[in-house]
């Protein structure tokens, strides 16, 4: 793995107006398959080959949360989710960028005000998402030939991790976000997956509440993976111990660039 590292600075938060976010980030190229489970299992996530974890000074809600696919139960609403989305038909490949894909992109950030900031130009969505993905895998969603949804992931032999996704939702009783997420999971227990990482949970952020629902889970507490939600729904770490101090650095300096 060759590692570029970034000096980083802090900048406005996403999800929250009144809090500045300050990242732990690479460029990171020829990544093995064995350094990239590393890095997920250590809450890491990546766009392309621009590499990240939280390090913000004053606020730790940042959570990485996963879930092990054997043990997946879905819940009624789940359930209802999948029945919902019958008629959509689902096609697995490796990620390919189209023109139609970018318009879709931006037709879903209008709907999500916390998404404004993010890349808007072709050039920055292309590397975000299509470019240098050694283990890239897309979701397409149709319905009538029409596409709808797209949802990007990762997938190597004992890690599956969801990137991001964005879709339009031609009737409101559609939840094709949770139909998404499902799909995934059903794809990597089928090819005998043992995580699903679900990028960071926040508590206090309404839009990633969903990403607990999805249990049994464990969240990256304390530089190990705890048991967050059982499959009853019971929450096992309180509110006020949900937190993940990074400290220190994953990916450190040496003579051939090795992981810490």
């Amino acid at each position: 793995m060759l590692a570029h590292f970034i000096d980083s600075r802090s900048f406005q938060c996403g999800y929250f107006k009144d809090r500045k976010s300050l990242f732990e980030e690479y460029l990171l190229e020829d990544v093995s398959e064995v350094e990239f489970e590393y890095l997920l299992a250590h809450g890491m996530r990546h766009f392309g080959d621009y590499f990240f974890r939280p390090r913000c000074q004053d606020c730790h809600q940042c959570i990485p949360i996963r879930v092990r696919t054997e043990e997946f139960k879905p819940t009624r609403n789940q359930k209802r989710a999948l029945n919902s989305c019958n008629d959509i038909e689902v096609r697995i490949g490796e990620p390919r960028y189209t023109e139609e894909k970018f318009e879709l992109y931006l037709t879903h950030k209008e709907r999500f005000h916390s998404l404004q900031d993010d890349v808007e130009d072709k050039q920055n969505f292309r590397l975000s998402f299509y470019v240098n993905t050694p283990f890239g895998v897309e979701f397409e969603y149709y319905l009538d030939g029409k596409l709808l949804g797209v949802a990007l992931a990762d997938q190597t032999s004992q890690s599956f991790s969801a990137i991001y996704t964005f879709y339009e939702v031609p009737d409101k009783k559609m939840s094709l976000g949770t139909f998404s997420v499902l799909k995934q999971v059903e794809y990597a227990l089928k090819n005998k997956i043992k995580y699903f990482y679900l990028g960071y949970y926040i508590a206090e952020n309404a839009s990633l509440l969903y990403k607990a629902s999805f249990r049994p889970n464990e969240v990256y507490i304390d530089r190990e993976w705890r048991p967050f939600r059982n499959a009853q729904g019971d929450f096992l770490i309180t509110k006020e111990n949900l937190q993940w101090k990074n400290s220190d650095h994953l990916v450190k300096a040496t003579t051939h660039m090795e992981l810490s």
